[in-house]
């Protein structure tokens, strides 16, 4: 079950990147970020009325919670999507996305810090290692790429410190609350006042409508559905092998462009897809006693 919840992640968060291109045309990047949270927040609000069983279920908020909701939110959207588009002015997406890669390694630093009794093994250590050069494998990083300011690889890197710190704050979200009211909140709590700050601010044209299309399937699935699926998964398997679908979002998000976007197969995505593979497969392997 965990590798089909893993794969699912990667298959959603990799899409959204062709979608992302469409919806950009007419869209700012701010925009965009405001609406698919907001359409997020929709989703799960309509989820809850639809399905029986959440629709009966109350999420009963204590002031404890509320702030784990609240720094969760902030460091799982707000703080590093504004981070990642003041980084990518100044650096290459190329070397963003290698930056990016290294989410699992900081999960699992985090987690040998923080998480009392919590072991790694050798093939964990292993595994990521090699799915991390599968990763710079695919991206192909040249010399002219590492050229950029240092404010902008160290913007990058706070974003995916802040990712890995959202993987370990949303393991502490009591297990009785369901992950559709918990993502639900934690998404509203910041995709209201976005919008509304884009709709004073921002000044976005108005939109064809494949570019709206592309929004809407953006924040349905990229920004609803896919948090109800992570949150499930880190309950199941930790934070550390969640963090791994970080490996299979450029890797898929390279497939759909072959695919949608008529982008060349090269062989630098077979490589990377052999590597990121073994490099799972490798990281999984049980501990020994």
């Amino acid at each position: 079950m965990k590798y089909i919840l893993l794969i699912l992640i990667g298959l959603i968060w990799g899409s959204q990147y062709v979608f992302n291109a469409i919806a950009l045309e007419d869209f700012t990047a701010f925009g965009l970020m405001s609406w698919r949270m907001f359409i997020g927040f929709v989703t799960l609000s309509v989820l809850i009325v639809m399905i029986p069983s959440q629709r009966e279920q109350t999420l009963t908020l204590t002031k404890k919670l509320v702030t784990l909701f609240l720094i969760i939110g902030a460091v799982e959207a707000a703080i590093p999507f504004w981070l990642i588009g003041f980084g990518q002015q100044r650096v290459s997406s190329t070397i963003a996305a290698i930056i990016m890669g290294m989410i699992p390694m900081l999960t699992l630093l985090l987690e040998l810090a923080f998480k009392k009794g919590y072991r790694t093994s050798v093939y964990e250590i292993i595994g990521m290692t090699l799915a991390f050069v599968g990763l710079i494998v695919l991206v192909d990083p040249s010399a002219d790429d590492f050229a950029g300011s240092f404010m902008g690889y160290f913007a990058i890197f706070m974003a995916a410190a802040c990712f890995a710190l959202a993987l370990i704050l949303m393991e502490k979200i009591p297990r009785e609350i369901s992950s559709v009211h918990a993502t639900r909140f934690i998404l509203g709590v910041y995709a209201v006042p976005m919008l509304l700050i884009w709709y004073v601010t921002d000044t976005d044209q108005p939109a064809e409508m494949k570019s709206i299309l592309a929004v809407l399937l953006i924040g349905i699935f990229s920004s609803g559905i896919v948090y109800i699926l992570y949150l499930n998964l880190i309950r199941l398997s930790g934070p550390t092998f969640t963090s791994l679908s970080n490996y299979i979002v450029p890797l898929v998000g390279t497939f759909m462009g072959v695919w949608f976007l008529s982008e060349p197969f090269t062989t630098n995505i077979g490589f990377a897809l052999l590597f990121i593979i073994l490099g799972l497969f490798i990281a999984n392997i049980k501990k020994r006693a």
